[in-house]
C-alpha cells in the first residue's frame, strides 16, 4: 500500500511542476507581448501626427489650396478648400501638447485652442522651401521627424511671418 501512495505524491508533484511551468510561461509571454504593444503603439504614435500632415496637404495641393501662417502663436500649416462658392480652411498646428485641426470659415474668428485634438505632440514647424514645404515635427516623447513635401501647384507663403 505504500508504495501506491508513493506514486501517488510523485504524481501530484509532478503535476505541481507542470502547472508551475505553465503558469511562468504565460506570465512571461504576457510581460513580452505588453513589450511589443507597448513599441508598436509608441511606433504609430511617432508616424500618426506626420503622415496625417503629410495626407492633408496632398489632398488639398491646388492652386492656392496650401500655406503657412501664424495662428496665434504657433505655425499652422493651412489648406483652402471651397464648397459651394464658400471659402473654407483647415488649420493643422500643435498646440498644448497636442496635434489640433479646425476646420472653419475665417481662421481670424477662432484662437488654437478651439481646435481637435489629434494626435499628442510637442511641436510642429513649417516652412515654405524651394516650391514646397518642410515640416519639422516632434511627438510626444520628444522624437522629431522632418519632412519635405514636394507641391505641384505653389505654395501661399505671403501670411507667414
Amino acid at each position: 500500500m505504500k508504495r501506491g501512495g508513493g506514486s501517488m505524491i510523485a504524481a501530484l508533484i509532478l503535476t505541481c511542476l507542470f502547472a508551475m511551468t505553465m503558469l511562468l510561461t504565460l506570465v512571461m509571454g504576457a510581460k513580452v507581448y505588453r513589450g511589443v504593444q507597448q513599441r508598436v503603439e509608441d511606433s504609430a504614435a511617432q508616424r500618426v501626427g506626420v503622415s496625417y500632415i503629410t495626407a492633408k496637404i496632398h489632398a488639398n495641393d491646388h492652386a492656392d489650396g496650401v500655406s503657412v501662417q501664424k495662428f496665434g502663436d504657433v505655425d499652422a500649416v493651412v489648406l483652402a478648400q471651397e464648397y459651394d462658392g464658400e471659402r473654407y480652411v483647415t488649420a493643422l498646428y500643435v498646440y498644448d501638447g497636442q496635434l489640433m485641426e479646425l476646420f472653419c470659415s475665417n481662421l481670424d474668428d477662432f484662437s488654437p485652442a478651439e481646435g481637435t485634438p489629434i494626435v499628442e505632440a510637442q511641436q510642429l514647424t513649417a516652412q515654405t522651401a524651394d516650391g514646397g514645404l518642410e515640416l519639422v515635427y516632434t511627438d510626444a516623447s520628444g522624437r522629431t521627424q522632418q519632412a519635405y513635401i514636394n507641391l505641384r501647384s505653389e505654395v501661399d507663403d505671403r501670411a507667414q511671418q
